[in-house]
């Protein structure tokens, strides 16, 4: 186990550094942001003076060594348009992509996962039609649409809800509602094809001969072993809300690192963008790490065939 953690933490150094050669790179082609920072007609002078005050006049490979020593400091520079630390910056604004992102989680386990056991318990009757033709609809529909239905409906027309800005828990529901569908479609979908594979399980068979309540082989036998897959569609689900909830917080002004991000890559503000994908890359790792362990904690046919291969 020990072996394959740290492979898997080796593997994850190796993605951090690739993501900054291509981050850095990615950022310089987009333009030089001294051109949104003078004011139209600036002298050459003063334009010269910023680009040496920003360190852009460097080769290249100085400037990515620079920031690459910086960052595993914690240090990714100065944000050009707030002119505060980027790493502060961005720390301010997680808590609040974090939130969301945990609503949201909540709201497709919840649902998906009742909505997955129920389809599965009835598979090829109505309910399961039902259940996944639902599934259908939620994955088809874009989630900026339907962000822009909920404000229409329960911000315009019947002022139940605040349509943006992070004021309080009433806000917090259209984005977690919008931000939850298709992690609560594949939630569902995962649940669904997970017990049904266990239910014709021998085991279940025999605890259901035994006399014990439809309930009971559910939650003992059914459910503690279908709902292995869901750890990793959770994690990874986790991971994707983080780092996908750009036009979710855009729509509903909400003020995190994706509407942070937004602002930063207007301004081309290097040391913003840069931190964002770095923090959220180093988060989504510790997520796929953390997945790992518990796979390995929850089902021990992991931890054998990882024995038996390493």
């Amino acid at each position: 186990m020990e072996r394959y953690l740290l492979r898997r933490l080796l593997q994850g150094v190796a993605v951090l550094w690739l993501l900054t050669v291509i981050v850095f790179v990615i950022s310089r082609l987009s333009g030089n942001p001294v051109d949104l920072l003078l004011p139209e007609g600036a002298p050459p002078s003063q334009r010269t003076a910023m680009i040496h005050e920003l360190g852009l006049d460097r080769p290249l490979p100085v400037q990515y060594l620079t920031f690459l020593r910086h960052a595993l400091h914690g240090d990714f520079g100065r944000s050009i348009r707030f002119q505060t630390g980027a790493a502060s910056l961005v720390l301010s604004h997680m808590p609040a992509t974090i939130e969301l992102a945990l609503a949201a989680l909540a709201l497709a386990v919840v649902i998906g996962i009742p909505l997955g056991v129920m389809a599965a318990l009835f598979r090829g009757r109505f309910l399961d039609y039902a259940t996944t033709t639902l599934l259908a609809i939620g994955q088809a529909v874009p989630s900026f649409w339907l962000a822009i239905l909920l404000i229409l409906w329960l911000g315009v027309d019947l002022h139940v809800l605040p349509i943006g800005g992070r004021s309080g828990f009433e806000s917090l529901i259209m984005p977690a509602v919008t931000l939850s569908i298709v992690p609560l479609v594949t939630i569902a979908r995962i649940t669904r094809a997970s017990v049904s594979s266990v239910l014709p399980q021998d085991y279940v068979r025999t605890a259901e001969a035994k006399g014990l309540r439809r309930f009971t082989v559910l939650r003992r036998h059914v459910l503690r072993n279908g709902l292995i897959p869901v750890v990793t569609v959770g994690g990874i689900a986790m991971g994707q809300l983080l780092s996908g909830a750009v036009i979710t917080e855009q729509i509903f002004t909400w003020p995190g690192i994706g509407w942070l991000t937004i602002q930063a890559i207007e301004a081309r503000d290097y040391a913003v963008v840069q931190a964002v994908t770095l923090l959220t890359a180093a988060i989504i790792v510790g997520l796929n790490l953390l997945v790992d362990f518990l796979y390995f904690s929850l089902d021990p046919r992991i931890r054998d065939a990882q024995t038996a291969s390493g």
